[in-house]
């Protein structure tokens, strides 16, 4: 495969500018917690159904998005996605009641689910094999940036107006939506137009992508999902106000995006399947030590160290997912990133109450549940091409 070309940066630019919506919109509720209790008169775990909505329908469509993207023509597909999530992202700004904002999470969800494995697919495309971890590590690293920017915008929504947020979601949305020029299939980014093609599902079904889908979304349930509880537990338990929250979280998220491209090349040297495990490693015990981060300053530190080995599992498994069916890159992205978000779904919804009867359960439970994702990504068998 033939690396991007020079005429096709501006366009590379766009696809890892896109690649921040989904976590932007996953994370921009974190630091408004108590806002949206006190807005539409919800609970806690309320408000955690809100990032259900998100999550489910998000990871529901990831089962079959990259499949059905590629049949319906990526550019197209893509074009269309930004746009509506445009409208569905200010529907959430505008929302008088919280039956109102559910739906409008429900549609983001709904279209994010297209996103990542459509653009990410295009990239590694276009990777040669010895430089596929330092591709994904990138557009992890976009990833990152998203989830750093979110907790400041929703931060600083949450000590102004919360609805403020999602307008700022819109407008980027909306003036990605027209311009990305992505290509269909493999080559420079943009030269090759929209080309739909009818890649199979059955290779989906293998043990060895079961076995990666398994691993996401161990990860993701477990410590890979953590931040939510970092920012759950500055608010309630050290008393942080949204702002800080959102400062703190974005430690976190700069060391994420710090790390992702360098472990890349990590990746790239030792293969995939070690890289994960050595990553789950760290950040399962980084998710554990949270248990003891009883000021502000330490809770920082913490989560500093964590971010950054949050963001070497994640470039971890989407490398190997990028080489598990090679005959439908997109559909295995988001087959395996459906189990992922599952997984964060499925944590929001029992880590929180789990949380308010005992933080330090719940860090430890988390961090328990990556000793299950590393026998799963070491029985899948999956390995980089580098291997």
């Amino acid at each position: 495969m033939a690396e991007l070309g020079t005429g096709s940066d501006w366009r590379r630019a766009l696809v890892y500018l896109g690649g921040m919506m989904g976590p932007f919109g996953a994370g921009v509720m974190v630091p408004m917690v108590p806002e949206l209790r006190e807005a539409f008169s919800v609970s806690t775990a309320q408000v955690g159904w809100a990032m259900m909505a998100y999550l489910v329908p998000f990871a529901g469509l990831l089962l079959v998005s990259g499949t059905l993207g590629d049949r319906w023509g990526r550019a197209r597909t893509l074009r269309w996605t930004f746009g509506l999530y445009a409208v569905a992202t200010a529907a959430c700004a505008v929302a008088p009641s919280f039956t109102w904002f559910l739906a409008g999470r429900i549609a983001q969800g709904g279209l994010n689910a297209f996103i990542t494995p459509l653009l990410l697919a295009t990239l590694t495309d276009t990777a040669p094999a010895a430089r596929l971890g330092r591709v994904v590590g990138r557009y992890a690293a976009c990833q990152a940036f998203g989830q750093l920017v979110a907790p400041v915008v929703g931060g600083v929504g949450a000590d102004l107006n919360w609805r403020l947020a999602f307008w700022a979601a819109a407008f980027v949305s909306a003036v990605i939506a027209p311009l990305l020029p992505v290509s269909g299939g493999s080559g420079d980014l943009g030269t090759r137009g929209d080309q739909p093609k009818r890649p199979p599902m059955r290779s989906l079904l293998r043990r060895s992508t079961m076995l990666l889908a398994a691993t996401a979304l161990l990860a993701a349930f477990g410590p890979v999902g953590a931040r939510v509880l970092v920012g759950l537990g500055g608010r309630d338990e050290i008393g942080l106000s949204g702002s800080q929250v959102g400062l703190l979280l974005l430690g976190g998220g700069a060391a994420g995006m710090l790390a992702a491209p360098l472990w890349g090349i990590v990746l790239d040297h030792w293969g995939g399947r070690r890289a994960v495990t050595v990553a789950l490693v760290v950040n399962s015990g980084i998710v554990a030590l949270l248990a003891v981060a009883n000021s502000a300053w330490a809770l920082a530190l913490v989560w500093f160290i964590g971010g950054a080995s949050t963001q070497a599992v994640v470039v971890g498994f989407q490398s190997l997912a990028s080489i598990a069916a090679p005959d439908n890159r997109a559909g295995a992205l988001s087959f395996t990133l459906a189990y992922r978000f599952s997984g964060h779904a499925l944590g929001a919804l029992i880590w929180f109450p789990v949380f308010a009867a005992s933080p330090t359960i719940a860090y430890l439970g988390s961090a328990a549940v990556g000793g299950l994702a590393i026998v799963t990504v070491l029985a899948s068998g999956l390995n980089t091409r580098t291997e």
